[in-house]
């Protein structure tokens, strides 16, 4: 953990952890919404992730000649991305890098599988494909946010925020 700087101290720290608090809420409700919903089986999380789930893997079975993740379940992937996106937004509020990099792994590898709105049928589910491109493009808004983030981090033995000497 880095050190605060005169600038994060007071209120601009926590303005600074408000901030990250909120980012990360819209993570970790969905995260604790979906382990709940997979305790529960009358929610139906897996209803609604398995068909999804089944495009992307043969998708990825045509492309690359084998099912990549055939030796897991649907529900083990869930509860996985879950735990990412859970553990990620914790570490993300408490200034973490590493929750950043969790949840852009998480966002990165969920938002083509979950948000394929280029799949759908323009002309019967243009409601449906409306509202996917738009969840697509917010989730690709929060991957850029958590870089813009991740480049503003001072990196642990570099020249970043050090003044060079002459």
């Amino acid at each position: 953990r880095r050190p605060r700087g005169p600038r994060e101290s007071g209120a601009m720290g926590s303005t600074a952890f408000f901030g990250r608090f909120l980012f990360a809420f819209v993570f970790l409700a969905s995260s604790v919404n979906k382990l709940l919903g997979l305790s529960d089986p009358g929610v139906g999380v897996l209803d609604a992730v398995s068909p999804r789930l089944a495009v992307a893997r043969e998708s990825l079975s045509r492309k690359i000649g084998i099912d990549p993740l055939f030796l897991v379940s649907d529900g083990w992937l869930v509860n996985c991305a879950s735990l990412i996106e859970l553990f990620g937004s914790l570490l993300f509020v408490l200034d973490f890098a590493l929750g950043a990099k969790l949840l852009l792994l998480f966002t990165l590898c969920v938002t083509p599988v979950m948000h394929a709105f280029w799949r759908l049928d323009t002309e019967t589910e243009s409601a449906e494909q409306a509202v996917e491109q738009i969840m697509f493009f917010k989730n690709a808004a929060l991957a850029g946010a958590l870089l813009v983030y991740l480049d503003m981090k001072p990196r642990v033995g570099g020249m970043r925020g050090k003044a060079k000497r002459r």
